[in-house]
């Protein structure tokens, strides 16, 4: 055992960039409000700061041939002379203020917007008890009244569904369903809308929400989507770290790492469409049974929730994790 960690401290040493990254990812899954608000922020940035070095890295392989010979400075005077003023504070391990700040302004601005609505709720409440005793050119003004009312509560609400976390991320439509249900007055038509979003770095997370129209049920879903993230570990960055199966209801899905340039080989745009939002690029799956596409989507998200990474592994069991061909 001994001679296995000294072999890891020896060859298999992260550097510290990946270890912080790896320790926020993994505070990430348990982190909520706030906390997390400011993980994502600190995520965001860390991860800029090594597509920066890599890509000035003159010892890096990938940019042999690309790297002309030049007199160029080290990775850390690059990211300090490109202006990035916040990363710079990161690096020296500097508190992160601004991101707090940021927070609290959003939601200072949340608190005054759901005030606004309120005192416009309460107007229109009084407005509508004074128009069943009001008639005539009176009524007429309360009814022009409560219209513009009812417009500026409207614009507010819009305001106020502007989901908070949006940067990075791409959102696509899984399936929209139209449902009938017919009545004594006629046809009432009803919409099913199902989205996925993801930043192809991990984060992913799906929603489900009904309108009276399609583009309604789109917005209601394209709006809880970023209440519904979930962050899945890759292994190597483009594949899982071993075969999985999960079931939902009447779903059974398999999983299996594929690799390096393998492609995708997915039952379905449904699963294709999930794993390429979370940043999966080589992973083989399969489907038995239901093909419906929320609970696709359910057994997928059961599937990579669990999976064990081998940290999560050497946790488990107390034991150094090496590649089988080291031993």
């Amino acid at each position: 055992m001994t001679k296995i960690n000294n072999f890891e401290e020896r060859h298999l040493k992260l550097p510290l960039e990946y270890r912080v990254i790896g320790d926020m990812m993994n505070r990430l899954k348990d982190a909520t409000g706030k906390e997390r608000f400011v993980l994502l922020q600190k995520l965001n940035r860390a991860v800029r700061i090594m597509e920066i070095k890599e890509a000035y890295d003159p010892s890096n392989p990938a940019n042999f041939g690309i790297i002309q010979h030049q007199q160029v400075g080290s990775p850390e005077d690059v990211v300090l002379n490109a202006g990035f003023d916040k990363e710079k504070q990161m690096i020296q391990g500097a508190e992160l203020e601004d991101v707090d700040e940021e927070f609290n302004d959003v939601k200072e601005r949340d608190d005054i917007l759901i005030d606004k609505l309120d005192a416009i709720e309460k107007k229109i409440e009084g407005k509508l008890e004074l128009l069943d005793h009001t008639f005539g050119k009176k009524g007429r003004a309360l009814e022009e009244e409560i219209k513009d009312l009812v417009e500026e509560r409207n614009s507010l609400s819009e305001k106020s569904r502007r989901p908070m976390y949006r940067k990075g991320f791409d959102v696509k439509v899984i399936d929209v369903n139209r449902t009938c249900k017919v009545t004594k007055g006629g046809q009432i038509a009803k919409f099913t809308a199902l989205l996925a979003t993801g930043n192809y770095n991990g984060v992913v997370g799906f929603a489900k929400a009904k309108g009276p129209t399609a583009k309604i049920a789109i917005q209601r879903a394209y709006e809880k989507c970023f209440q519904n993230l979930h962050y899945m570990e890759r292994y190597e960055d483009h594949t899982i770290a071993h075969a999985i199966q999960a079931k939902y209801e009447k779903t059974k899905i398999y999983l299996w790492p594929g690799p390096m340039r393998s492609g995708m080989s997915a039952a379905g745009r449904t699963v294709e469409t999930v794993l390429y939002l979370a940043g999966f690029s080589n992973v083989k799956t399969k489907i038995i049974g239901s093909r419906n596409p929320l609970n696709v989507i359910k057994a997928l998200f059961i599937a990579l929730n669990a999976i064990e990474t081998p940290k999560d592994v050497q946790q488990k069991f107390g034991r150094t994790v090496v590649e089988s061909y080291l031993l």
